[in-house]
Parts: structure tokens; C-alpha cells; sequence
């Protein structure tokens, strides 16, 4: 109704007078919900996909409640998730309209991975790509920006309509605030110059350790709306009294008094230029090579060229340039500041791609090597001196040498540099840390490359989750077992072989390591219905440890039923396959037995383990003795 004789219109600004904030604001601090019925704790007003610790939930507070804070965790203690949780509750709360993170590029992914977990109502723009590209993503709709501080530098300009400074930022959060402690630096000037309402860094790195680098972050964490430049602050006592201030640092000794669960991280990378050309390079001949020998192509080929680009991931074979390196290299650096070690894996052991290059690459941090071709008594040596002397900021282990019996509970980081892929395996790496007498909380990190059959791998097996979540007792599952042949060859847009193993007659033994983990399960499923059983082939995600079940009856009527686990593996299994059979067996049915099927044999544990427990282990001669004798039955049928 518009104002007219006889009314009286009423006015309201929502501007500030001398007394205090606005109107608008103080109705916005009335009406808004209360922080705590929004925070990640069951009964939140909000839906968050799990809930924070309480020292955790302490940080968002501090977040959501103050214009300035240098959240300075140690690594490991969810510095990130906290960022984003009170994001969420600020645009929640209309306090703030848009909001800037700036991270390493190696963070990029993560970031957005959490923001999607934490918040996924946010909508977000990531900054970066060519000049185009970057110029519709500053102006793109969104609520957060999610850039790289080289980005900024390179976009960065005084003219107000600039990308980076076209709107006063409700928020702007500094990840791995130490890469702006040179204050000279372009980064730097870019981010201590945004218009912004408030101002959050974030670092693992203890800052007061150096008080110059400590003062240029801390120019950062000062009110300028205007993005005017920034005077440098006096290295003196009002500096280090600021700094208590705006501080808050919690340590994982402090704030986690018992073993909590491992966290894992997963930390996705770009290949160096060096990198990407040789990768490249091998895969475009690797893929050629496969194509050229048509119909005699093999599983084998397929998984030699995995392992070849795998090691190009790791390090260039030319130049020895290494993503995952500078990554590590980093990530150490702030791991030593705060007196923390990390055990680091690799399938590889070479001085190339493997340990020994890793070791040569982080010499500055005196690694120690732990490899099969070492003594036992080598070995012991190794162990000792990282457990005694904490000089040496990590321990570089071979996976199948270093994956199990050590106690390393002295460092509190595992990295994956490279993945096998074989969550029994990797669950073992990581419990030399994760263990008994292990007083702080276990962060593994697993690295992947971007565009490469790292991730192509990575993505598939995402949706085979479950096959991780049923493994039974620690059972090792492989590649070529959690992966069909299709699956294998179409990581390199290749077909499956027509005719690559000749499955369908038994009257010679077949050459097992040409068939993948599910055409093993299949070949046995056959050769049981050969020699007269009925079976049934399990689904590979449901089948608690049994792959196939073969049932026949006697001449009186009475049923066998044969509970089979097979497995293709190149060296003898251990006990933990047997284990876990003999633990799904019906204990009511009589006629129930148990049988593990292994080419390769079995450990001297196992064969004692399945002497007590009445299971059948079946290898490559037994294997043999059964085609022979399915070969017959085809022959007089």
C-alpha cells in the first residue's frame, strides 16, 4: 500500500548510526538461528553427514563468531571440514553473501570433495584454467570461489572491477596460510589486498616459530573491507599479543587423549609437465602394442602396462620430476615443525620409481629405508633407529615388506605414494602405525593423478565399494579380482579378446595366470559341473568369502555340499583365506566342507590351519589331476 493523506509511511534504515549496527543487522541477530542448533551434532537443524569431535565444534564457533582467526591445528585435525561447517552455518545465517578460499593446487580436489560432503547446497566456483575460462568463473553465480594462490597472483589487479576484487568477499580463507610468510611475494600482496569482511588462515605449521613470516600472515588477518594495501606490521610484543588473539591451536596430544579411528585423505594431483608428456608418450605406444597382438592379448599385457604408466606416475623416467614428491615434500615440512613422522608406502623398490628414489628425494629429512632385499638383521637395525631417534622424519617401506609385523606406532602418518589396490594389503601398511599403544590419531594419506589410470582405476572401484566393505577377515583381494577381464581392457578402450582363454575344454590344464580373478571363479564353477556337481557361481559383492558351491548326491541320497573360495594368485596365500572360509561353512549341515582352490599353493600356516579345521586345499596339481579326470567324464558322456 503506498503512502498517501491521512497515513503516516515509516521509514526504517538499515544504516548504522553512532550508537551501533544496523537495524537490518540487529534483527539478523535475532532472527537467525542459534549456532549451536546448526552446528555437525545429532539434532542439528541442518543434515551434515556426520558429527565433529567436540574440540572440532569448539573451532566452528570460534569461526562463525569471529571476523579474524588463524586456526592453526596440528595436520590432521580437520582444519578444513571445521572451514567449511562454518561457511555453511554462516550463509545458513545470511550473514555473509559470497565467500573466497584460496589453497595449494594440490589441494584443489580435496577441497571441493569436502565442500560437496559437508555443504552440498553451496554452490561453488572453481577459479582456474585458461584466461577465459577464469574471467566467467569470478563472475560466474555462486557462493563460494574456490581458487589457487598462483591463480590469484596471475589474476590479480588494483582496477576494482578485477576478478579477485569485483565484490567485497563475506569470507576470504587462506589454506596453508604459510605460502604467504614472504610478505615480497605477488601471492601475498594479492591476498593481504582483497576486499573482504573476514579473514580466516589456516596452517598446520607453527607460525611463531619465525617471526618475520609470522607478521606477513598476520597483515592478513586485519579488517579491509576496501582492499586497500596493506602497511606492514612492527615485529614487536603487540604483534606476538595480537597473535595470542587471533590464534587458536589445538594438538592432537591435547585434544585426543585415546586412539581414535584412522582418517584417510585422499590427495588428487597433476602430473609435472615432464610427467604428462612421458605418460603420454607410453600409454599412446602401450595401447598400440596391445592392439598388435590381436587375439593372443592377455590379462598379463594389460596389467604390465598398468604398472608401467603406474611408475611414470610416481616419477618421470627422463627427468625424475615428481608430483607426488613436491606434494610429500610439503607435507613433511609441516610434519617436522610439529615433531610429527610418517611411514611411507610403495609397491615399487627401485631407485627410480620406488623406494629408493623416494628416500634420495626427501634426503633433507633423513629418511630411513625398509625393503625385502635387506637382512633380517638390516631390517631390525632400520626399525630400531627409527624408533629411537626422531631425527629421521620418515621411514620409506616396500608395501609387502614393510606391510606386516612391525610396530611403528612412533609415527602417526601413513602416505600411500603409489596404490596396490588391495584393501588387505593396504589395511596392514597402515596398522604398523595404527596399533596398540598408538596415543595419537592415525592420518592416512593415498595419492592418485589426475587424467591417468590412477584415477580411471580409482573411479572404478568406487563403485565397487562394497567388495572393499565384505572382505572377510583381512582376505587379500587383487586387481584382477576386484576387476573383470572387460573392465581391464576397457581402461584402455580396448575389447575383450574373443577367444582369449578356451575355457570350454578341460582335456589339457589351461594357463591360469591368463585369466582374471572372476574367469578363474567361472573355470572352476565349470570344471565342479563337469565332474558332476550343481553349482552356482556367487556375485562377487554378496559372496562372503565363497565363489562358487558345488552340491552332488550319493548313491544312498546323501548331499556333499562343497563351499569353494578361489583364488589366482602368483605366490602362495596365507592363512587369512583359509580363516575366512572356514568361517562361513554351515556347522549344522553334516555334509558341509570347505575348500580354498590356489594354482600357486598355499603358506606352511595355512596348510597347518587347514589340517585342524577339515579344509580342503587344492593347488596345481590337484588342479591337473581333477581336469584329467573332467576330461573323461566329457569323453564318456
Amino acid at each position: 500500500m503506498g503512502a498517501g493523506a491521512g497515513t503516516t509511511a515509516t521509514c526504517v534504515s538499515s544504516e548504522p548510526d553512532e550508537t551501533g549496527p544496523s537495524l537490518r543487522d540487529r534483527l539478523r541477530a535475532v532472527l537467525s538461528p542459534p549456532i549451536d542448533s546448526l552446528l555437525p551434532v545429532e539434532g542439528s537443524i541442518l543434515d551434515w553427514p556426520g558429527d565433529l569431535l567436540p574440540f572440532q565444534l569448539d573451532g566452528v564457533r570460534v569461526l562463525v563468531s569471529r571476523p579474524e582467526v588463524l586456526l592453526a591445528d596440528d595436520m590432521g585435525l580437520g582444519k578444513t571440514i571445521q572451514a567449511i561447517a562454518a561457511l555453511r552455518i554462516l550463509f545458513h545465517r545470511r550473514a555473509i553473501e559470497s565467500a573466497l578460499v584460496v589453497v595449494p593446487a594440490s589441494l584443489v580436489y580435496q577441497w571441493r570433495g569436502e565442500i560437496r560432503k559437508w555443504a552440498p547446497e553451496l554452490r561453488v566456483s572453481a577459479v582456474w584454467g585458461s584466461v577465459q575460462q577464469r574471467t566467467l568463473a569470478w563472475r560466474g553465480p555462486a557462493h563460494l570461489f574456490l581458487t589457487t594462490y598462483e591463480t590469484l597472483r596471475s589474476d590479480y589487479s588494483p582496477d576494482p572491477h578485477a576478478g579477485p576484487r569485483r565484490r567485497t568477499w563475506g569470507v576470504v580463507v587462506l589454506d596453508e596460510a604459510q605460502k604467504i610468510k614472504n610478505r615480497d611475494t605477488g601471492a601475498a600482496r594479492a591476498c593481504k589486498t582483497l576486499p573482504r569482511l573476514r579473514s580466516w588462515a589456516l596452517t598446520g605449521t607453527p607460525l611463531e616459530n619465525s617471526i618475520d613470516e609470522l607478521a606477513s600472515v598476520m597483515e592478513f588477518l586485519q579488517p579491509n573491507e576496501a582492499g586497500d594495501p596493506v602497511a606492514p606490521l612492527s615485529v614487536d610484543s603487540l604483534l606476538l599479543a595480537r597473535h595470542r588473539e587471533l590464534q587458536l591451536r589445538r594438538r592432537k596430544a591435547d585434544v585426543l587423549t585415546e586412539l581414535p579411528p584412522k582418517r584417510m585423505h585422499s590427495v588428487v594431483l597433476d602430473l609435472s609437465p615432464d610427467q604428462r608428456a612421458a605418460y603420454n608418450k607410453a600409454e599412446q605406444q602401450g595401447v598400440v602394442d596391445l592392439r598388435s597382438q590381436g587375439e593372443t592379448v592377455t590379462i598379463t599385457h594389460v596389467l604390465s602396462l598398468i604398472t608401467r604408466l603406474k611408475q611414470i606416475c610416481n616419477f618421470c623416467p627422463e627427468t625424475g620430476e615428481s608430483a607426488k614428491l613436491a606434494d610429500l615434500k610439503a607435507r613433511l615440512e609441516t610434519l617436522r615443525s610439529e615433531r610429527h613422522r610418517a611411514l611411507v608406502f610403495t609397491q615399487f623398490t627401485d631407485d627410480s620409481f620406488g623406494v629408493e628414489a623416494i628416500a634420495r628425494g626427501l634426503s633433507q629429512y633423513a629418511p630411513l629405508v625398509y625393503t625385502g632385499s635387506m637382512s633380517q638383521e638390516e631390517r631390525h637395525r632400520t626399525v630400531s633407529r627409527f624408533k629411537d631417534d626422531p631425527s629421521h622424519g620418515a621411514l620409506i617401506l616396500s608395501l609387502m615388506a614393510g606391510g606386516q609385523g612391525l610396530n611403528l606406532q612412533e609415527a602417526s602418518y601413513v602416505v600411500h605414494f603409489d596404490r596396490w589396490w588391495n584393501p588387505a594389503i593396504e589395511r596392514q601398511a597402515q596398522d604398523r602405525s595404527h596399533r596398540m599403544g598408538q596415543l595419537m590419531p592415525v592420518d592416512v594419506y593415498t595419492y592418485t593423478c589426475s587424467d591417468t589410470i590412477e584415477e580411471r582405476i580409482a573411479k572404478l572401484l568406487d563403485d565397487k565399494q562394497r567388495l572393499f566393505d565384505t572382505v572377510i577377515d583381512q582376505v587379500s583381494m587383487d586387481l584382477e579380482d576386484l576387476l573383470s577381464a572387460e573392465e581391464l581392457f576397457g581402461l584402455f578402450d580396448l575389447k575383450l579378446p574373443a577367444k582369449r582363454v578356451d575355457r570350454g575344454h578341460l582335456t589339457k590344464t589351461p594357463t591360469y595366470s591368463n585369466m582374471t580373478g572372476r574367469e578363474f571363479e567361472e573355470f572352476v564353477d565349470e570344471l565342479f559341473r563337469k565332474l558332476g556337481y550343481e553349482t552356482e557361481l556367487t556375485q562377487a559383492a554378496r559372496d562372503g568369502g565363497v565363489d562358487v558351491i558345488a552340491r552332488r548326491d550319493d548313491v544312498v541320497g546323501v548331499t556333499t555340499t562343497l563351499y569353494i573360495q578361489c583364488k589366482n594368485h602368483a605366490t602362495p596365500i596365507g592363512v587369512e583365506v583359509v580363516r575366512a572360509i572356514a568361517g562361513v561353512v554351515p556347522i549344522d549341515d553334516a555334509g558341509a566342507h570347505a575348500m580354498v582352490i590356489c594354482p600357486a599353493g598355499f603358506s606352511a600356516d595355512a596348510i597347518s590351519f587347514a589340517k585342524k579345521r577339515n579344509v580342503e586345499l587344492c593347488d596345481s596339481d590337484r588342479l591337473a589331476e581333477w581336469v584329467k579326470l573332467a576330461a573323461g567324464h566329457g569323453e564318456q558322456s
